[in-house]
């Protein structure tokens, strides 16, 4: 699905992109982002699954000026890679997809900062919103006493990294709230191994430390050798190991090298 983005955006500015944007932020970033933004915005509500509707991508003033004349076709495309990203995730937006890019000195340059929304709603729609809010923030807060015990600090890791026998590095950054694993390339941490799902689990940050969902994967997903069930997540520290089919990722934190 990413692959067929980027084949879009070459396609939508004839090629030129690619030159204007070398060494440069890339509309894939944007892509994976607002993905992001999408899946940490998931409330459980009388339809199921439900998703913001908005996604504002800040960006820093100069990497929104570098491609300012293909301001409208990057938002347009990744509105279009936010619904199929949807549908196949069976995820429901809860009202037509807008997608907005907006200048923010804040913005590291180079990198994207993602926002979802719920707007443009009817009232009782807005009250339907807001209790699955209300009762997914529950949920979620379950989920972390069933898997940790507590609720409290003990279990607070803010500094660690996924890291694979081959010394490839990722950080779980908690303002991220979300880290997608898989094959496909649309994940933020991609494994080539077929015994990997396209989309095979997903790291959700919980109040105090990082939560491991299973999304219905063929090979499993295990936490130091417990498989997590659906529904039913395990927590991640320093020194865990996490299995994905049959590919191992240590957890560590800061200064730890990983893989022993």
């Amino acid at each position: 699905m990413l692959a067929r983005f980027e084949r879009l955006m070459e396609d939508a500015v004839e090629g030129s992109f690619r030159r204007v944007f070398a060494a440069q932020l890339q509309p894939v970033q944007l892509a994976k982002a607002a993905a992001r933004a999408m899946e940490q915005s998931q409330v459980i509500g009388v339809r199921g699954a439900e998703v913001a509707n908005q996604y504002r991508l800040r960006l820093a003033p100069e990497d929104l000026a570098r491609f300012d004349e293909y301001r409208s076709t990057v938002a347009e495309e990744v509105r279009k890679y936010l619904a199929s990203y949807a549908r196949d995730r069976n995820l429901r937006p809860v009202a037509a997809l807008q997608v907005q890019l907006a200048e923010d000195s804040s913005v590291r340059g180079g990198s994207v900062r993602a926002e979802a929304h719920f707007v443009d709603l009817a009232p009782a729609a807005r009250r339907e919103i807001d209790t699955a809010v209300e009762g997914t923030r529950r949920l979620r807060i379950a989920e972390l006493k069933s898997a940790t015990g507590s609720i409290g600090t003990l279990w607070v890791q803010p500094s660690l990294r996924l890291v694979d026998e081959t010394g490839a590095s990722f950080a779980l950054e908690k303002d991220a709230g979300v880290v997608r694993i898989g094959r496909a390339t649309d994940n933020d941490v991609v494994l080539n191994n077929h015994r990997v799902s396209r989309y095979h689990a997903q790291l959700r940050w919980v109040e105090t430390c990082w939560l491991v969902y299973d999304l219905a994967s063929t090979n499993g997903t295990f936490v130091d050798d417990r498989r997590v069930a659906a529904g039913e997540p395990l927590a991640i520290r320093s020194g865990t190991r996490l299995r994905l089919g049959d590919h191992e990722l240590a957890v560590v934190g800061d200064g730890g090298s990983g893989w022993t």
